[in-house]
């Protein structure tokens, strides 16, 4: 029973990945806090500045994108099988994406006047590790 609540954990975290990738990839801007961050408004920005910052978002969408493709796929194979490797591919995976996300938004928050969802990033920084705490208690059961 724990090792399907922490995969379930595991698995809301890669979606919020999934869907914080989403918003970044599919801007056309750079989020409101940003533009708190520099004191200045997007279409203040000559073109330059706006595709550097468009090309920054983006590349931050990928990354998410791409962690949380593969927390929930090695979620839903460790699923139906338990291979050691896959765990702590997932905790390793899924722990270096929150918290560098959570490095940098802590870093914006405290060095800019802009207000980013530090709150938001920091609860899944906190589920991520719970949920790891109870996958670690679900091995034993497990025998990985």
């Amino acid at each position: 029973m724990i090792w399907k609540l922490a995969l379930i954990l595991f698995a809301i975290v890669g979606i919020s990945h999934l869907i914080f990738g989403i918003i970044y990839v599919t801007a056309n801007e750079f989020m409101p806090y940003h533009a708190q961050a520099l004191n200045v408004d997007w279409n203040s920005l000559n073109e330059n500045y706006k595709t550097l910052f468009l090309a920054l978002t983006r590349l931050a969408g990928a990354g998410g994108l791409v962690a949380g493709l593969v927390n929930i796929t090695l979620v839903n194979y460790l699923y139906h099988r338990v291979e050691s490797r896959l765990i702590w591919l997932l905790i390793v995976s899924s722990l270096i994406f929150q918290f560098v996300t959570n490095y940098a938004v802590y870093y914006v928050s405290r060095n800019t006047p802009g207000d980013p969802p530090l709150l938001i990033v920091s609860t899944g920084s906190v589920i991520l590790i719970i949920a790891t705490l109870f996958l670690f208690a679900g091995m034993r059961g497990k025998h990985a």
